[in-house]
């Protein structure tokens, strides 16, 4: 079934199971956005993204499923139906959209690679007793904080895979300062201490030197 469960901004919820519906449900709940966790392809259809786009001035659309094949749209799909408005990010990767105005616009793929390894990094370094919401929220303020303003202007909401190391340094670092800050810090670091080379040093560098075997 391609269920649309639906939540409104008075919390009042209503699931629909067919695509002729879909679009009456996003008119009655006004979501601002679209999470797809479903594994049906193509569960947002024109229609239904055109209503996002009607309802809002950037309407997000994540279309999370994998593979690619079980997305529940595409990025050019999301981007066409909203004038290019979307915030628009997807499970697996998408190649960038060139809209009709010659804008290109690179849809991001959402993937824990980006938050796991810095929030782990961050908590182990400071001998956290758990891993709270508080450093879960850090971690993607930190995250969004690597976004340069030239890559949001390019529909981008998360930097380069080539520079996730950066970012999980930055989120090490807001998980630390955050677990310290909450007192769940077992190990704080010394005040002199350069947290920022704590963290470097402490970082797995997939390096190996030749030799023979």
């Amino acid at each position: 079934h391609r269920d649309l469960h639906l939540c409104d901004r008075r919390q009042r919820q209503m699931c629909i199971r067919d695509s002729i519906n879909a679009e009456y449900g996003v008119e009655f709940a006004k979501p601002t956005a679209l999470l797809g966790l479903s594994g049906q392809g193509g569960a947002f259809d024109e229609a239904l993204l055109r209503k996002m786009g009607e309802l809002n001035e950037r309407p997000i659309i994540f279309a999370l499923s994998n593979p690619t094949s079980k997305a529940e749209c595409t990025a050019e799909a999301a981007y066409t139906a909203t004038d290019g408005r979307a915030v628009f990010a997807s499970g697996s990767p998408f190649d960038p959209v060139t809209l009709a105005d010659g804008r290109t616009l690179t849809p991001g793929q959402g993937n824990n690679l980006y938050i796991f390894p810095g929030l782990g990094l961050g908590a182990s370094l400071c001998a956290a007793e758990r891993v709270t919401d508080g450093m879960v929220a850090a971690s993607v303020a930190a995250l969004a904080a690597t976004v340069s303003d030239e890559q949001l202007a390019t529909g981008a909401i998360y930097p380069t895979l080539s520079r996730v190391r950066e970012a999980s340094s930055c989120i090490a670092k807001a998980v630390i300062e955050r677990a310290v800050a909450e007192g769940i810090a077992r190990m704080p670091p010394a005040a002199d201490v350069d947290l920022d080379k704590l963290i470097s040093d402490a970082m797995y560098e997939p390096v190996y030197a030749a030799g023979k075997l």
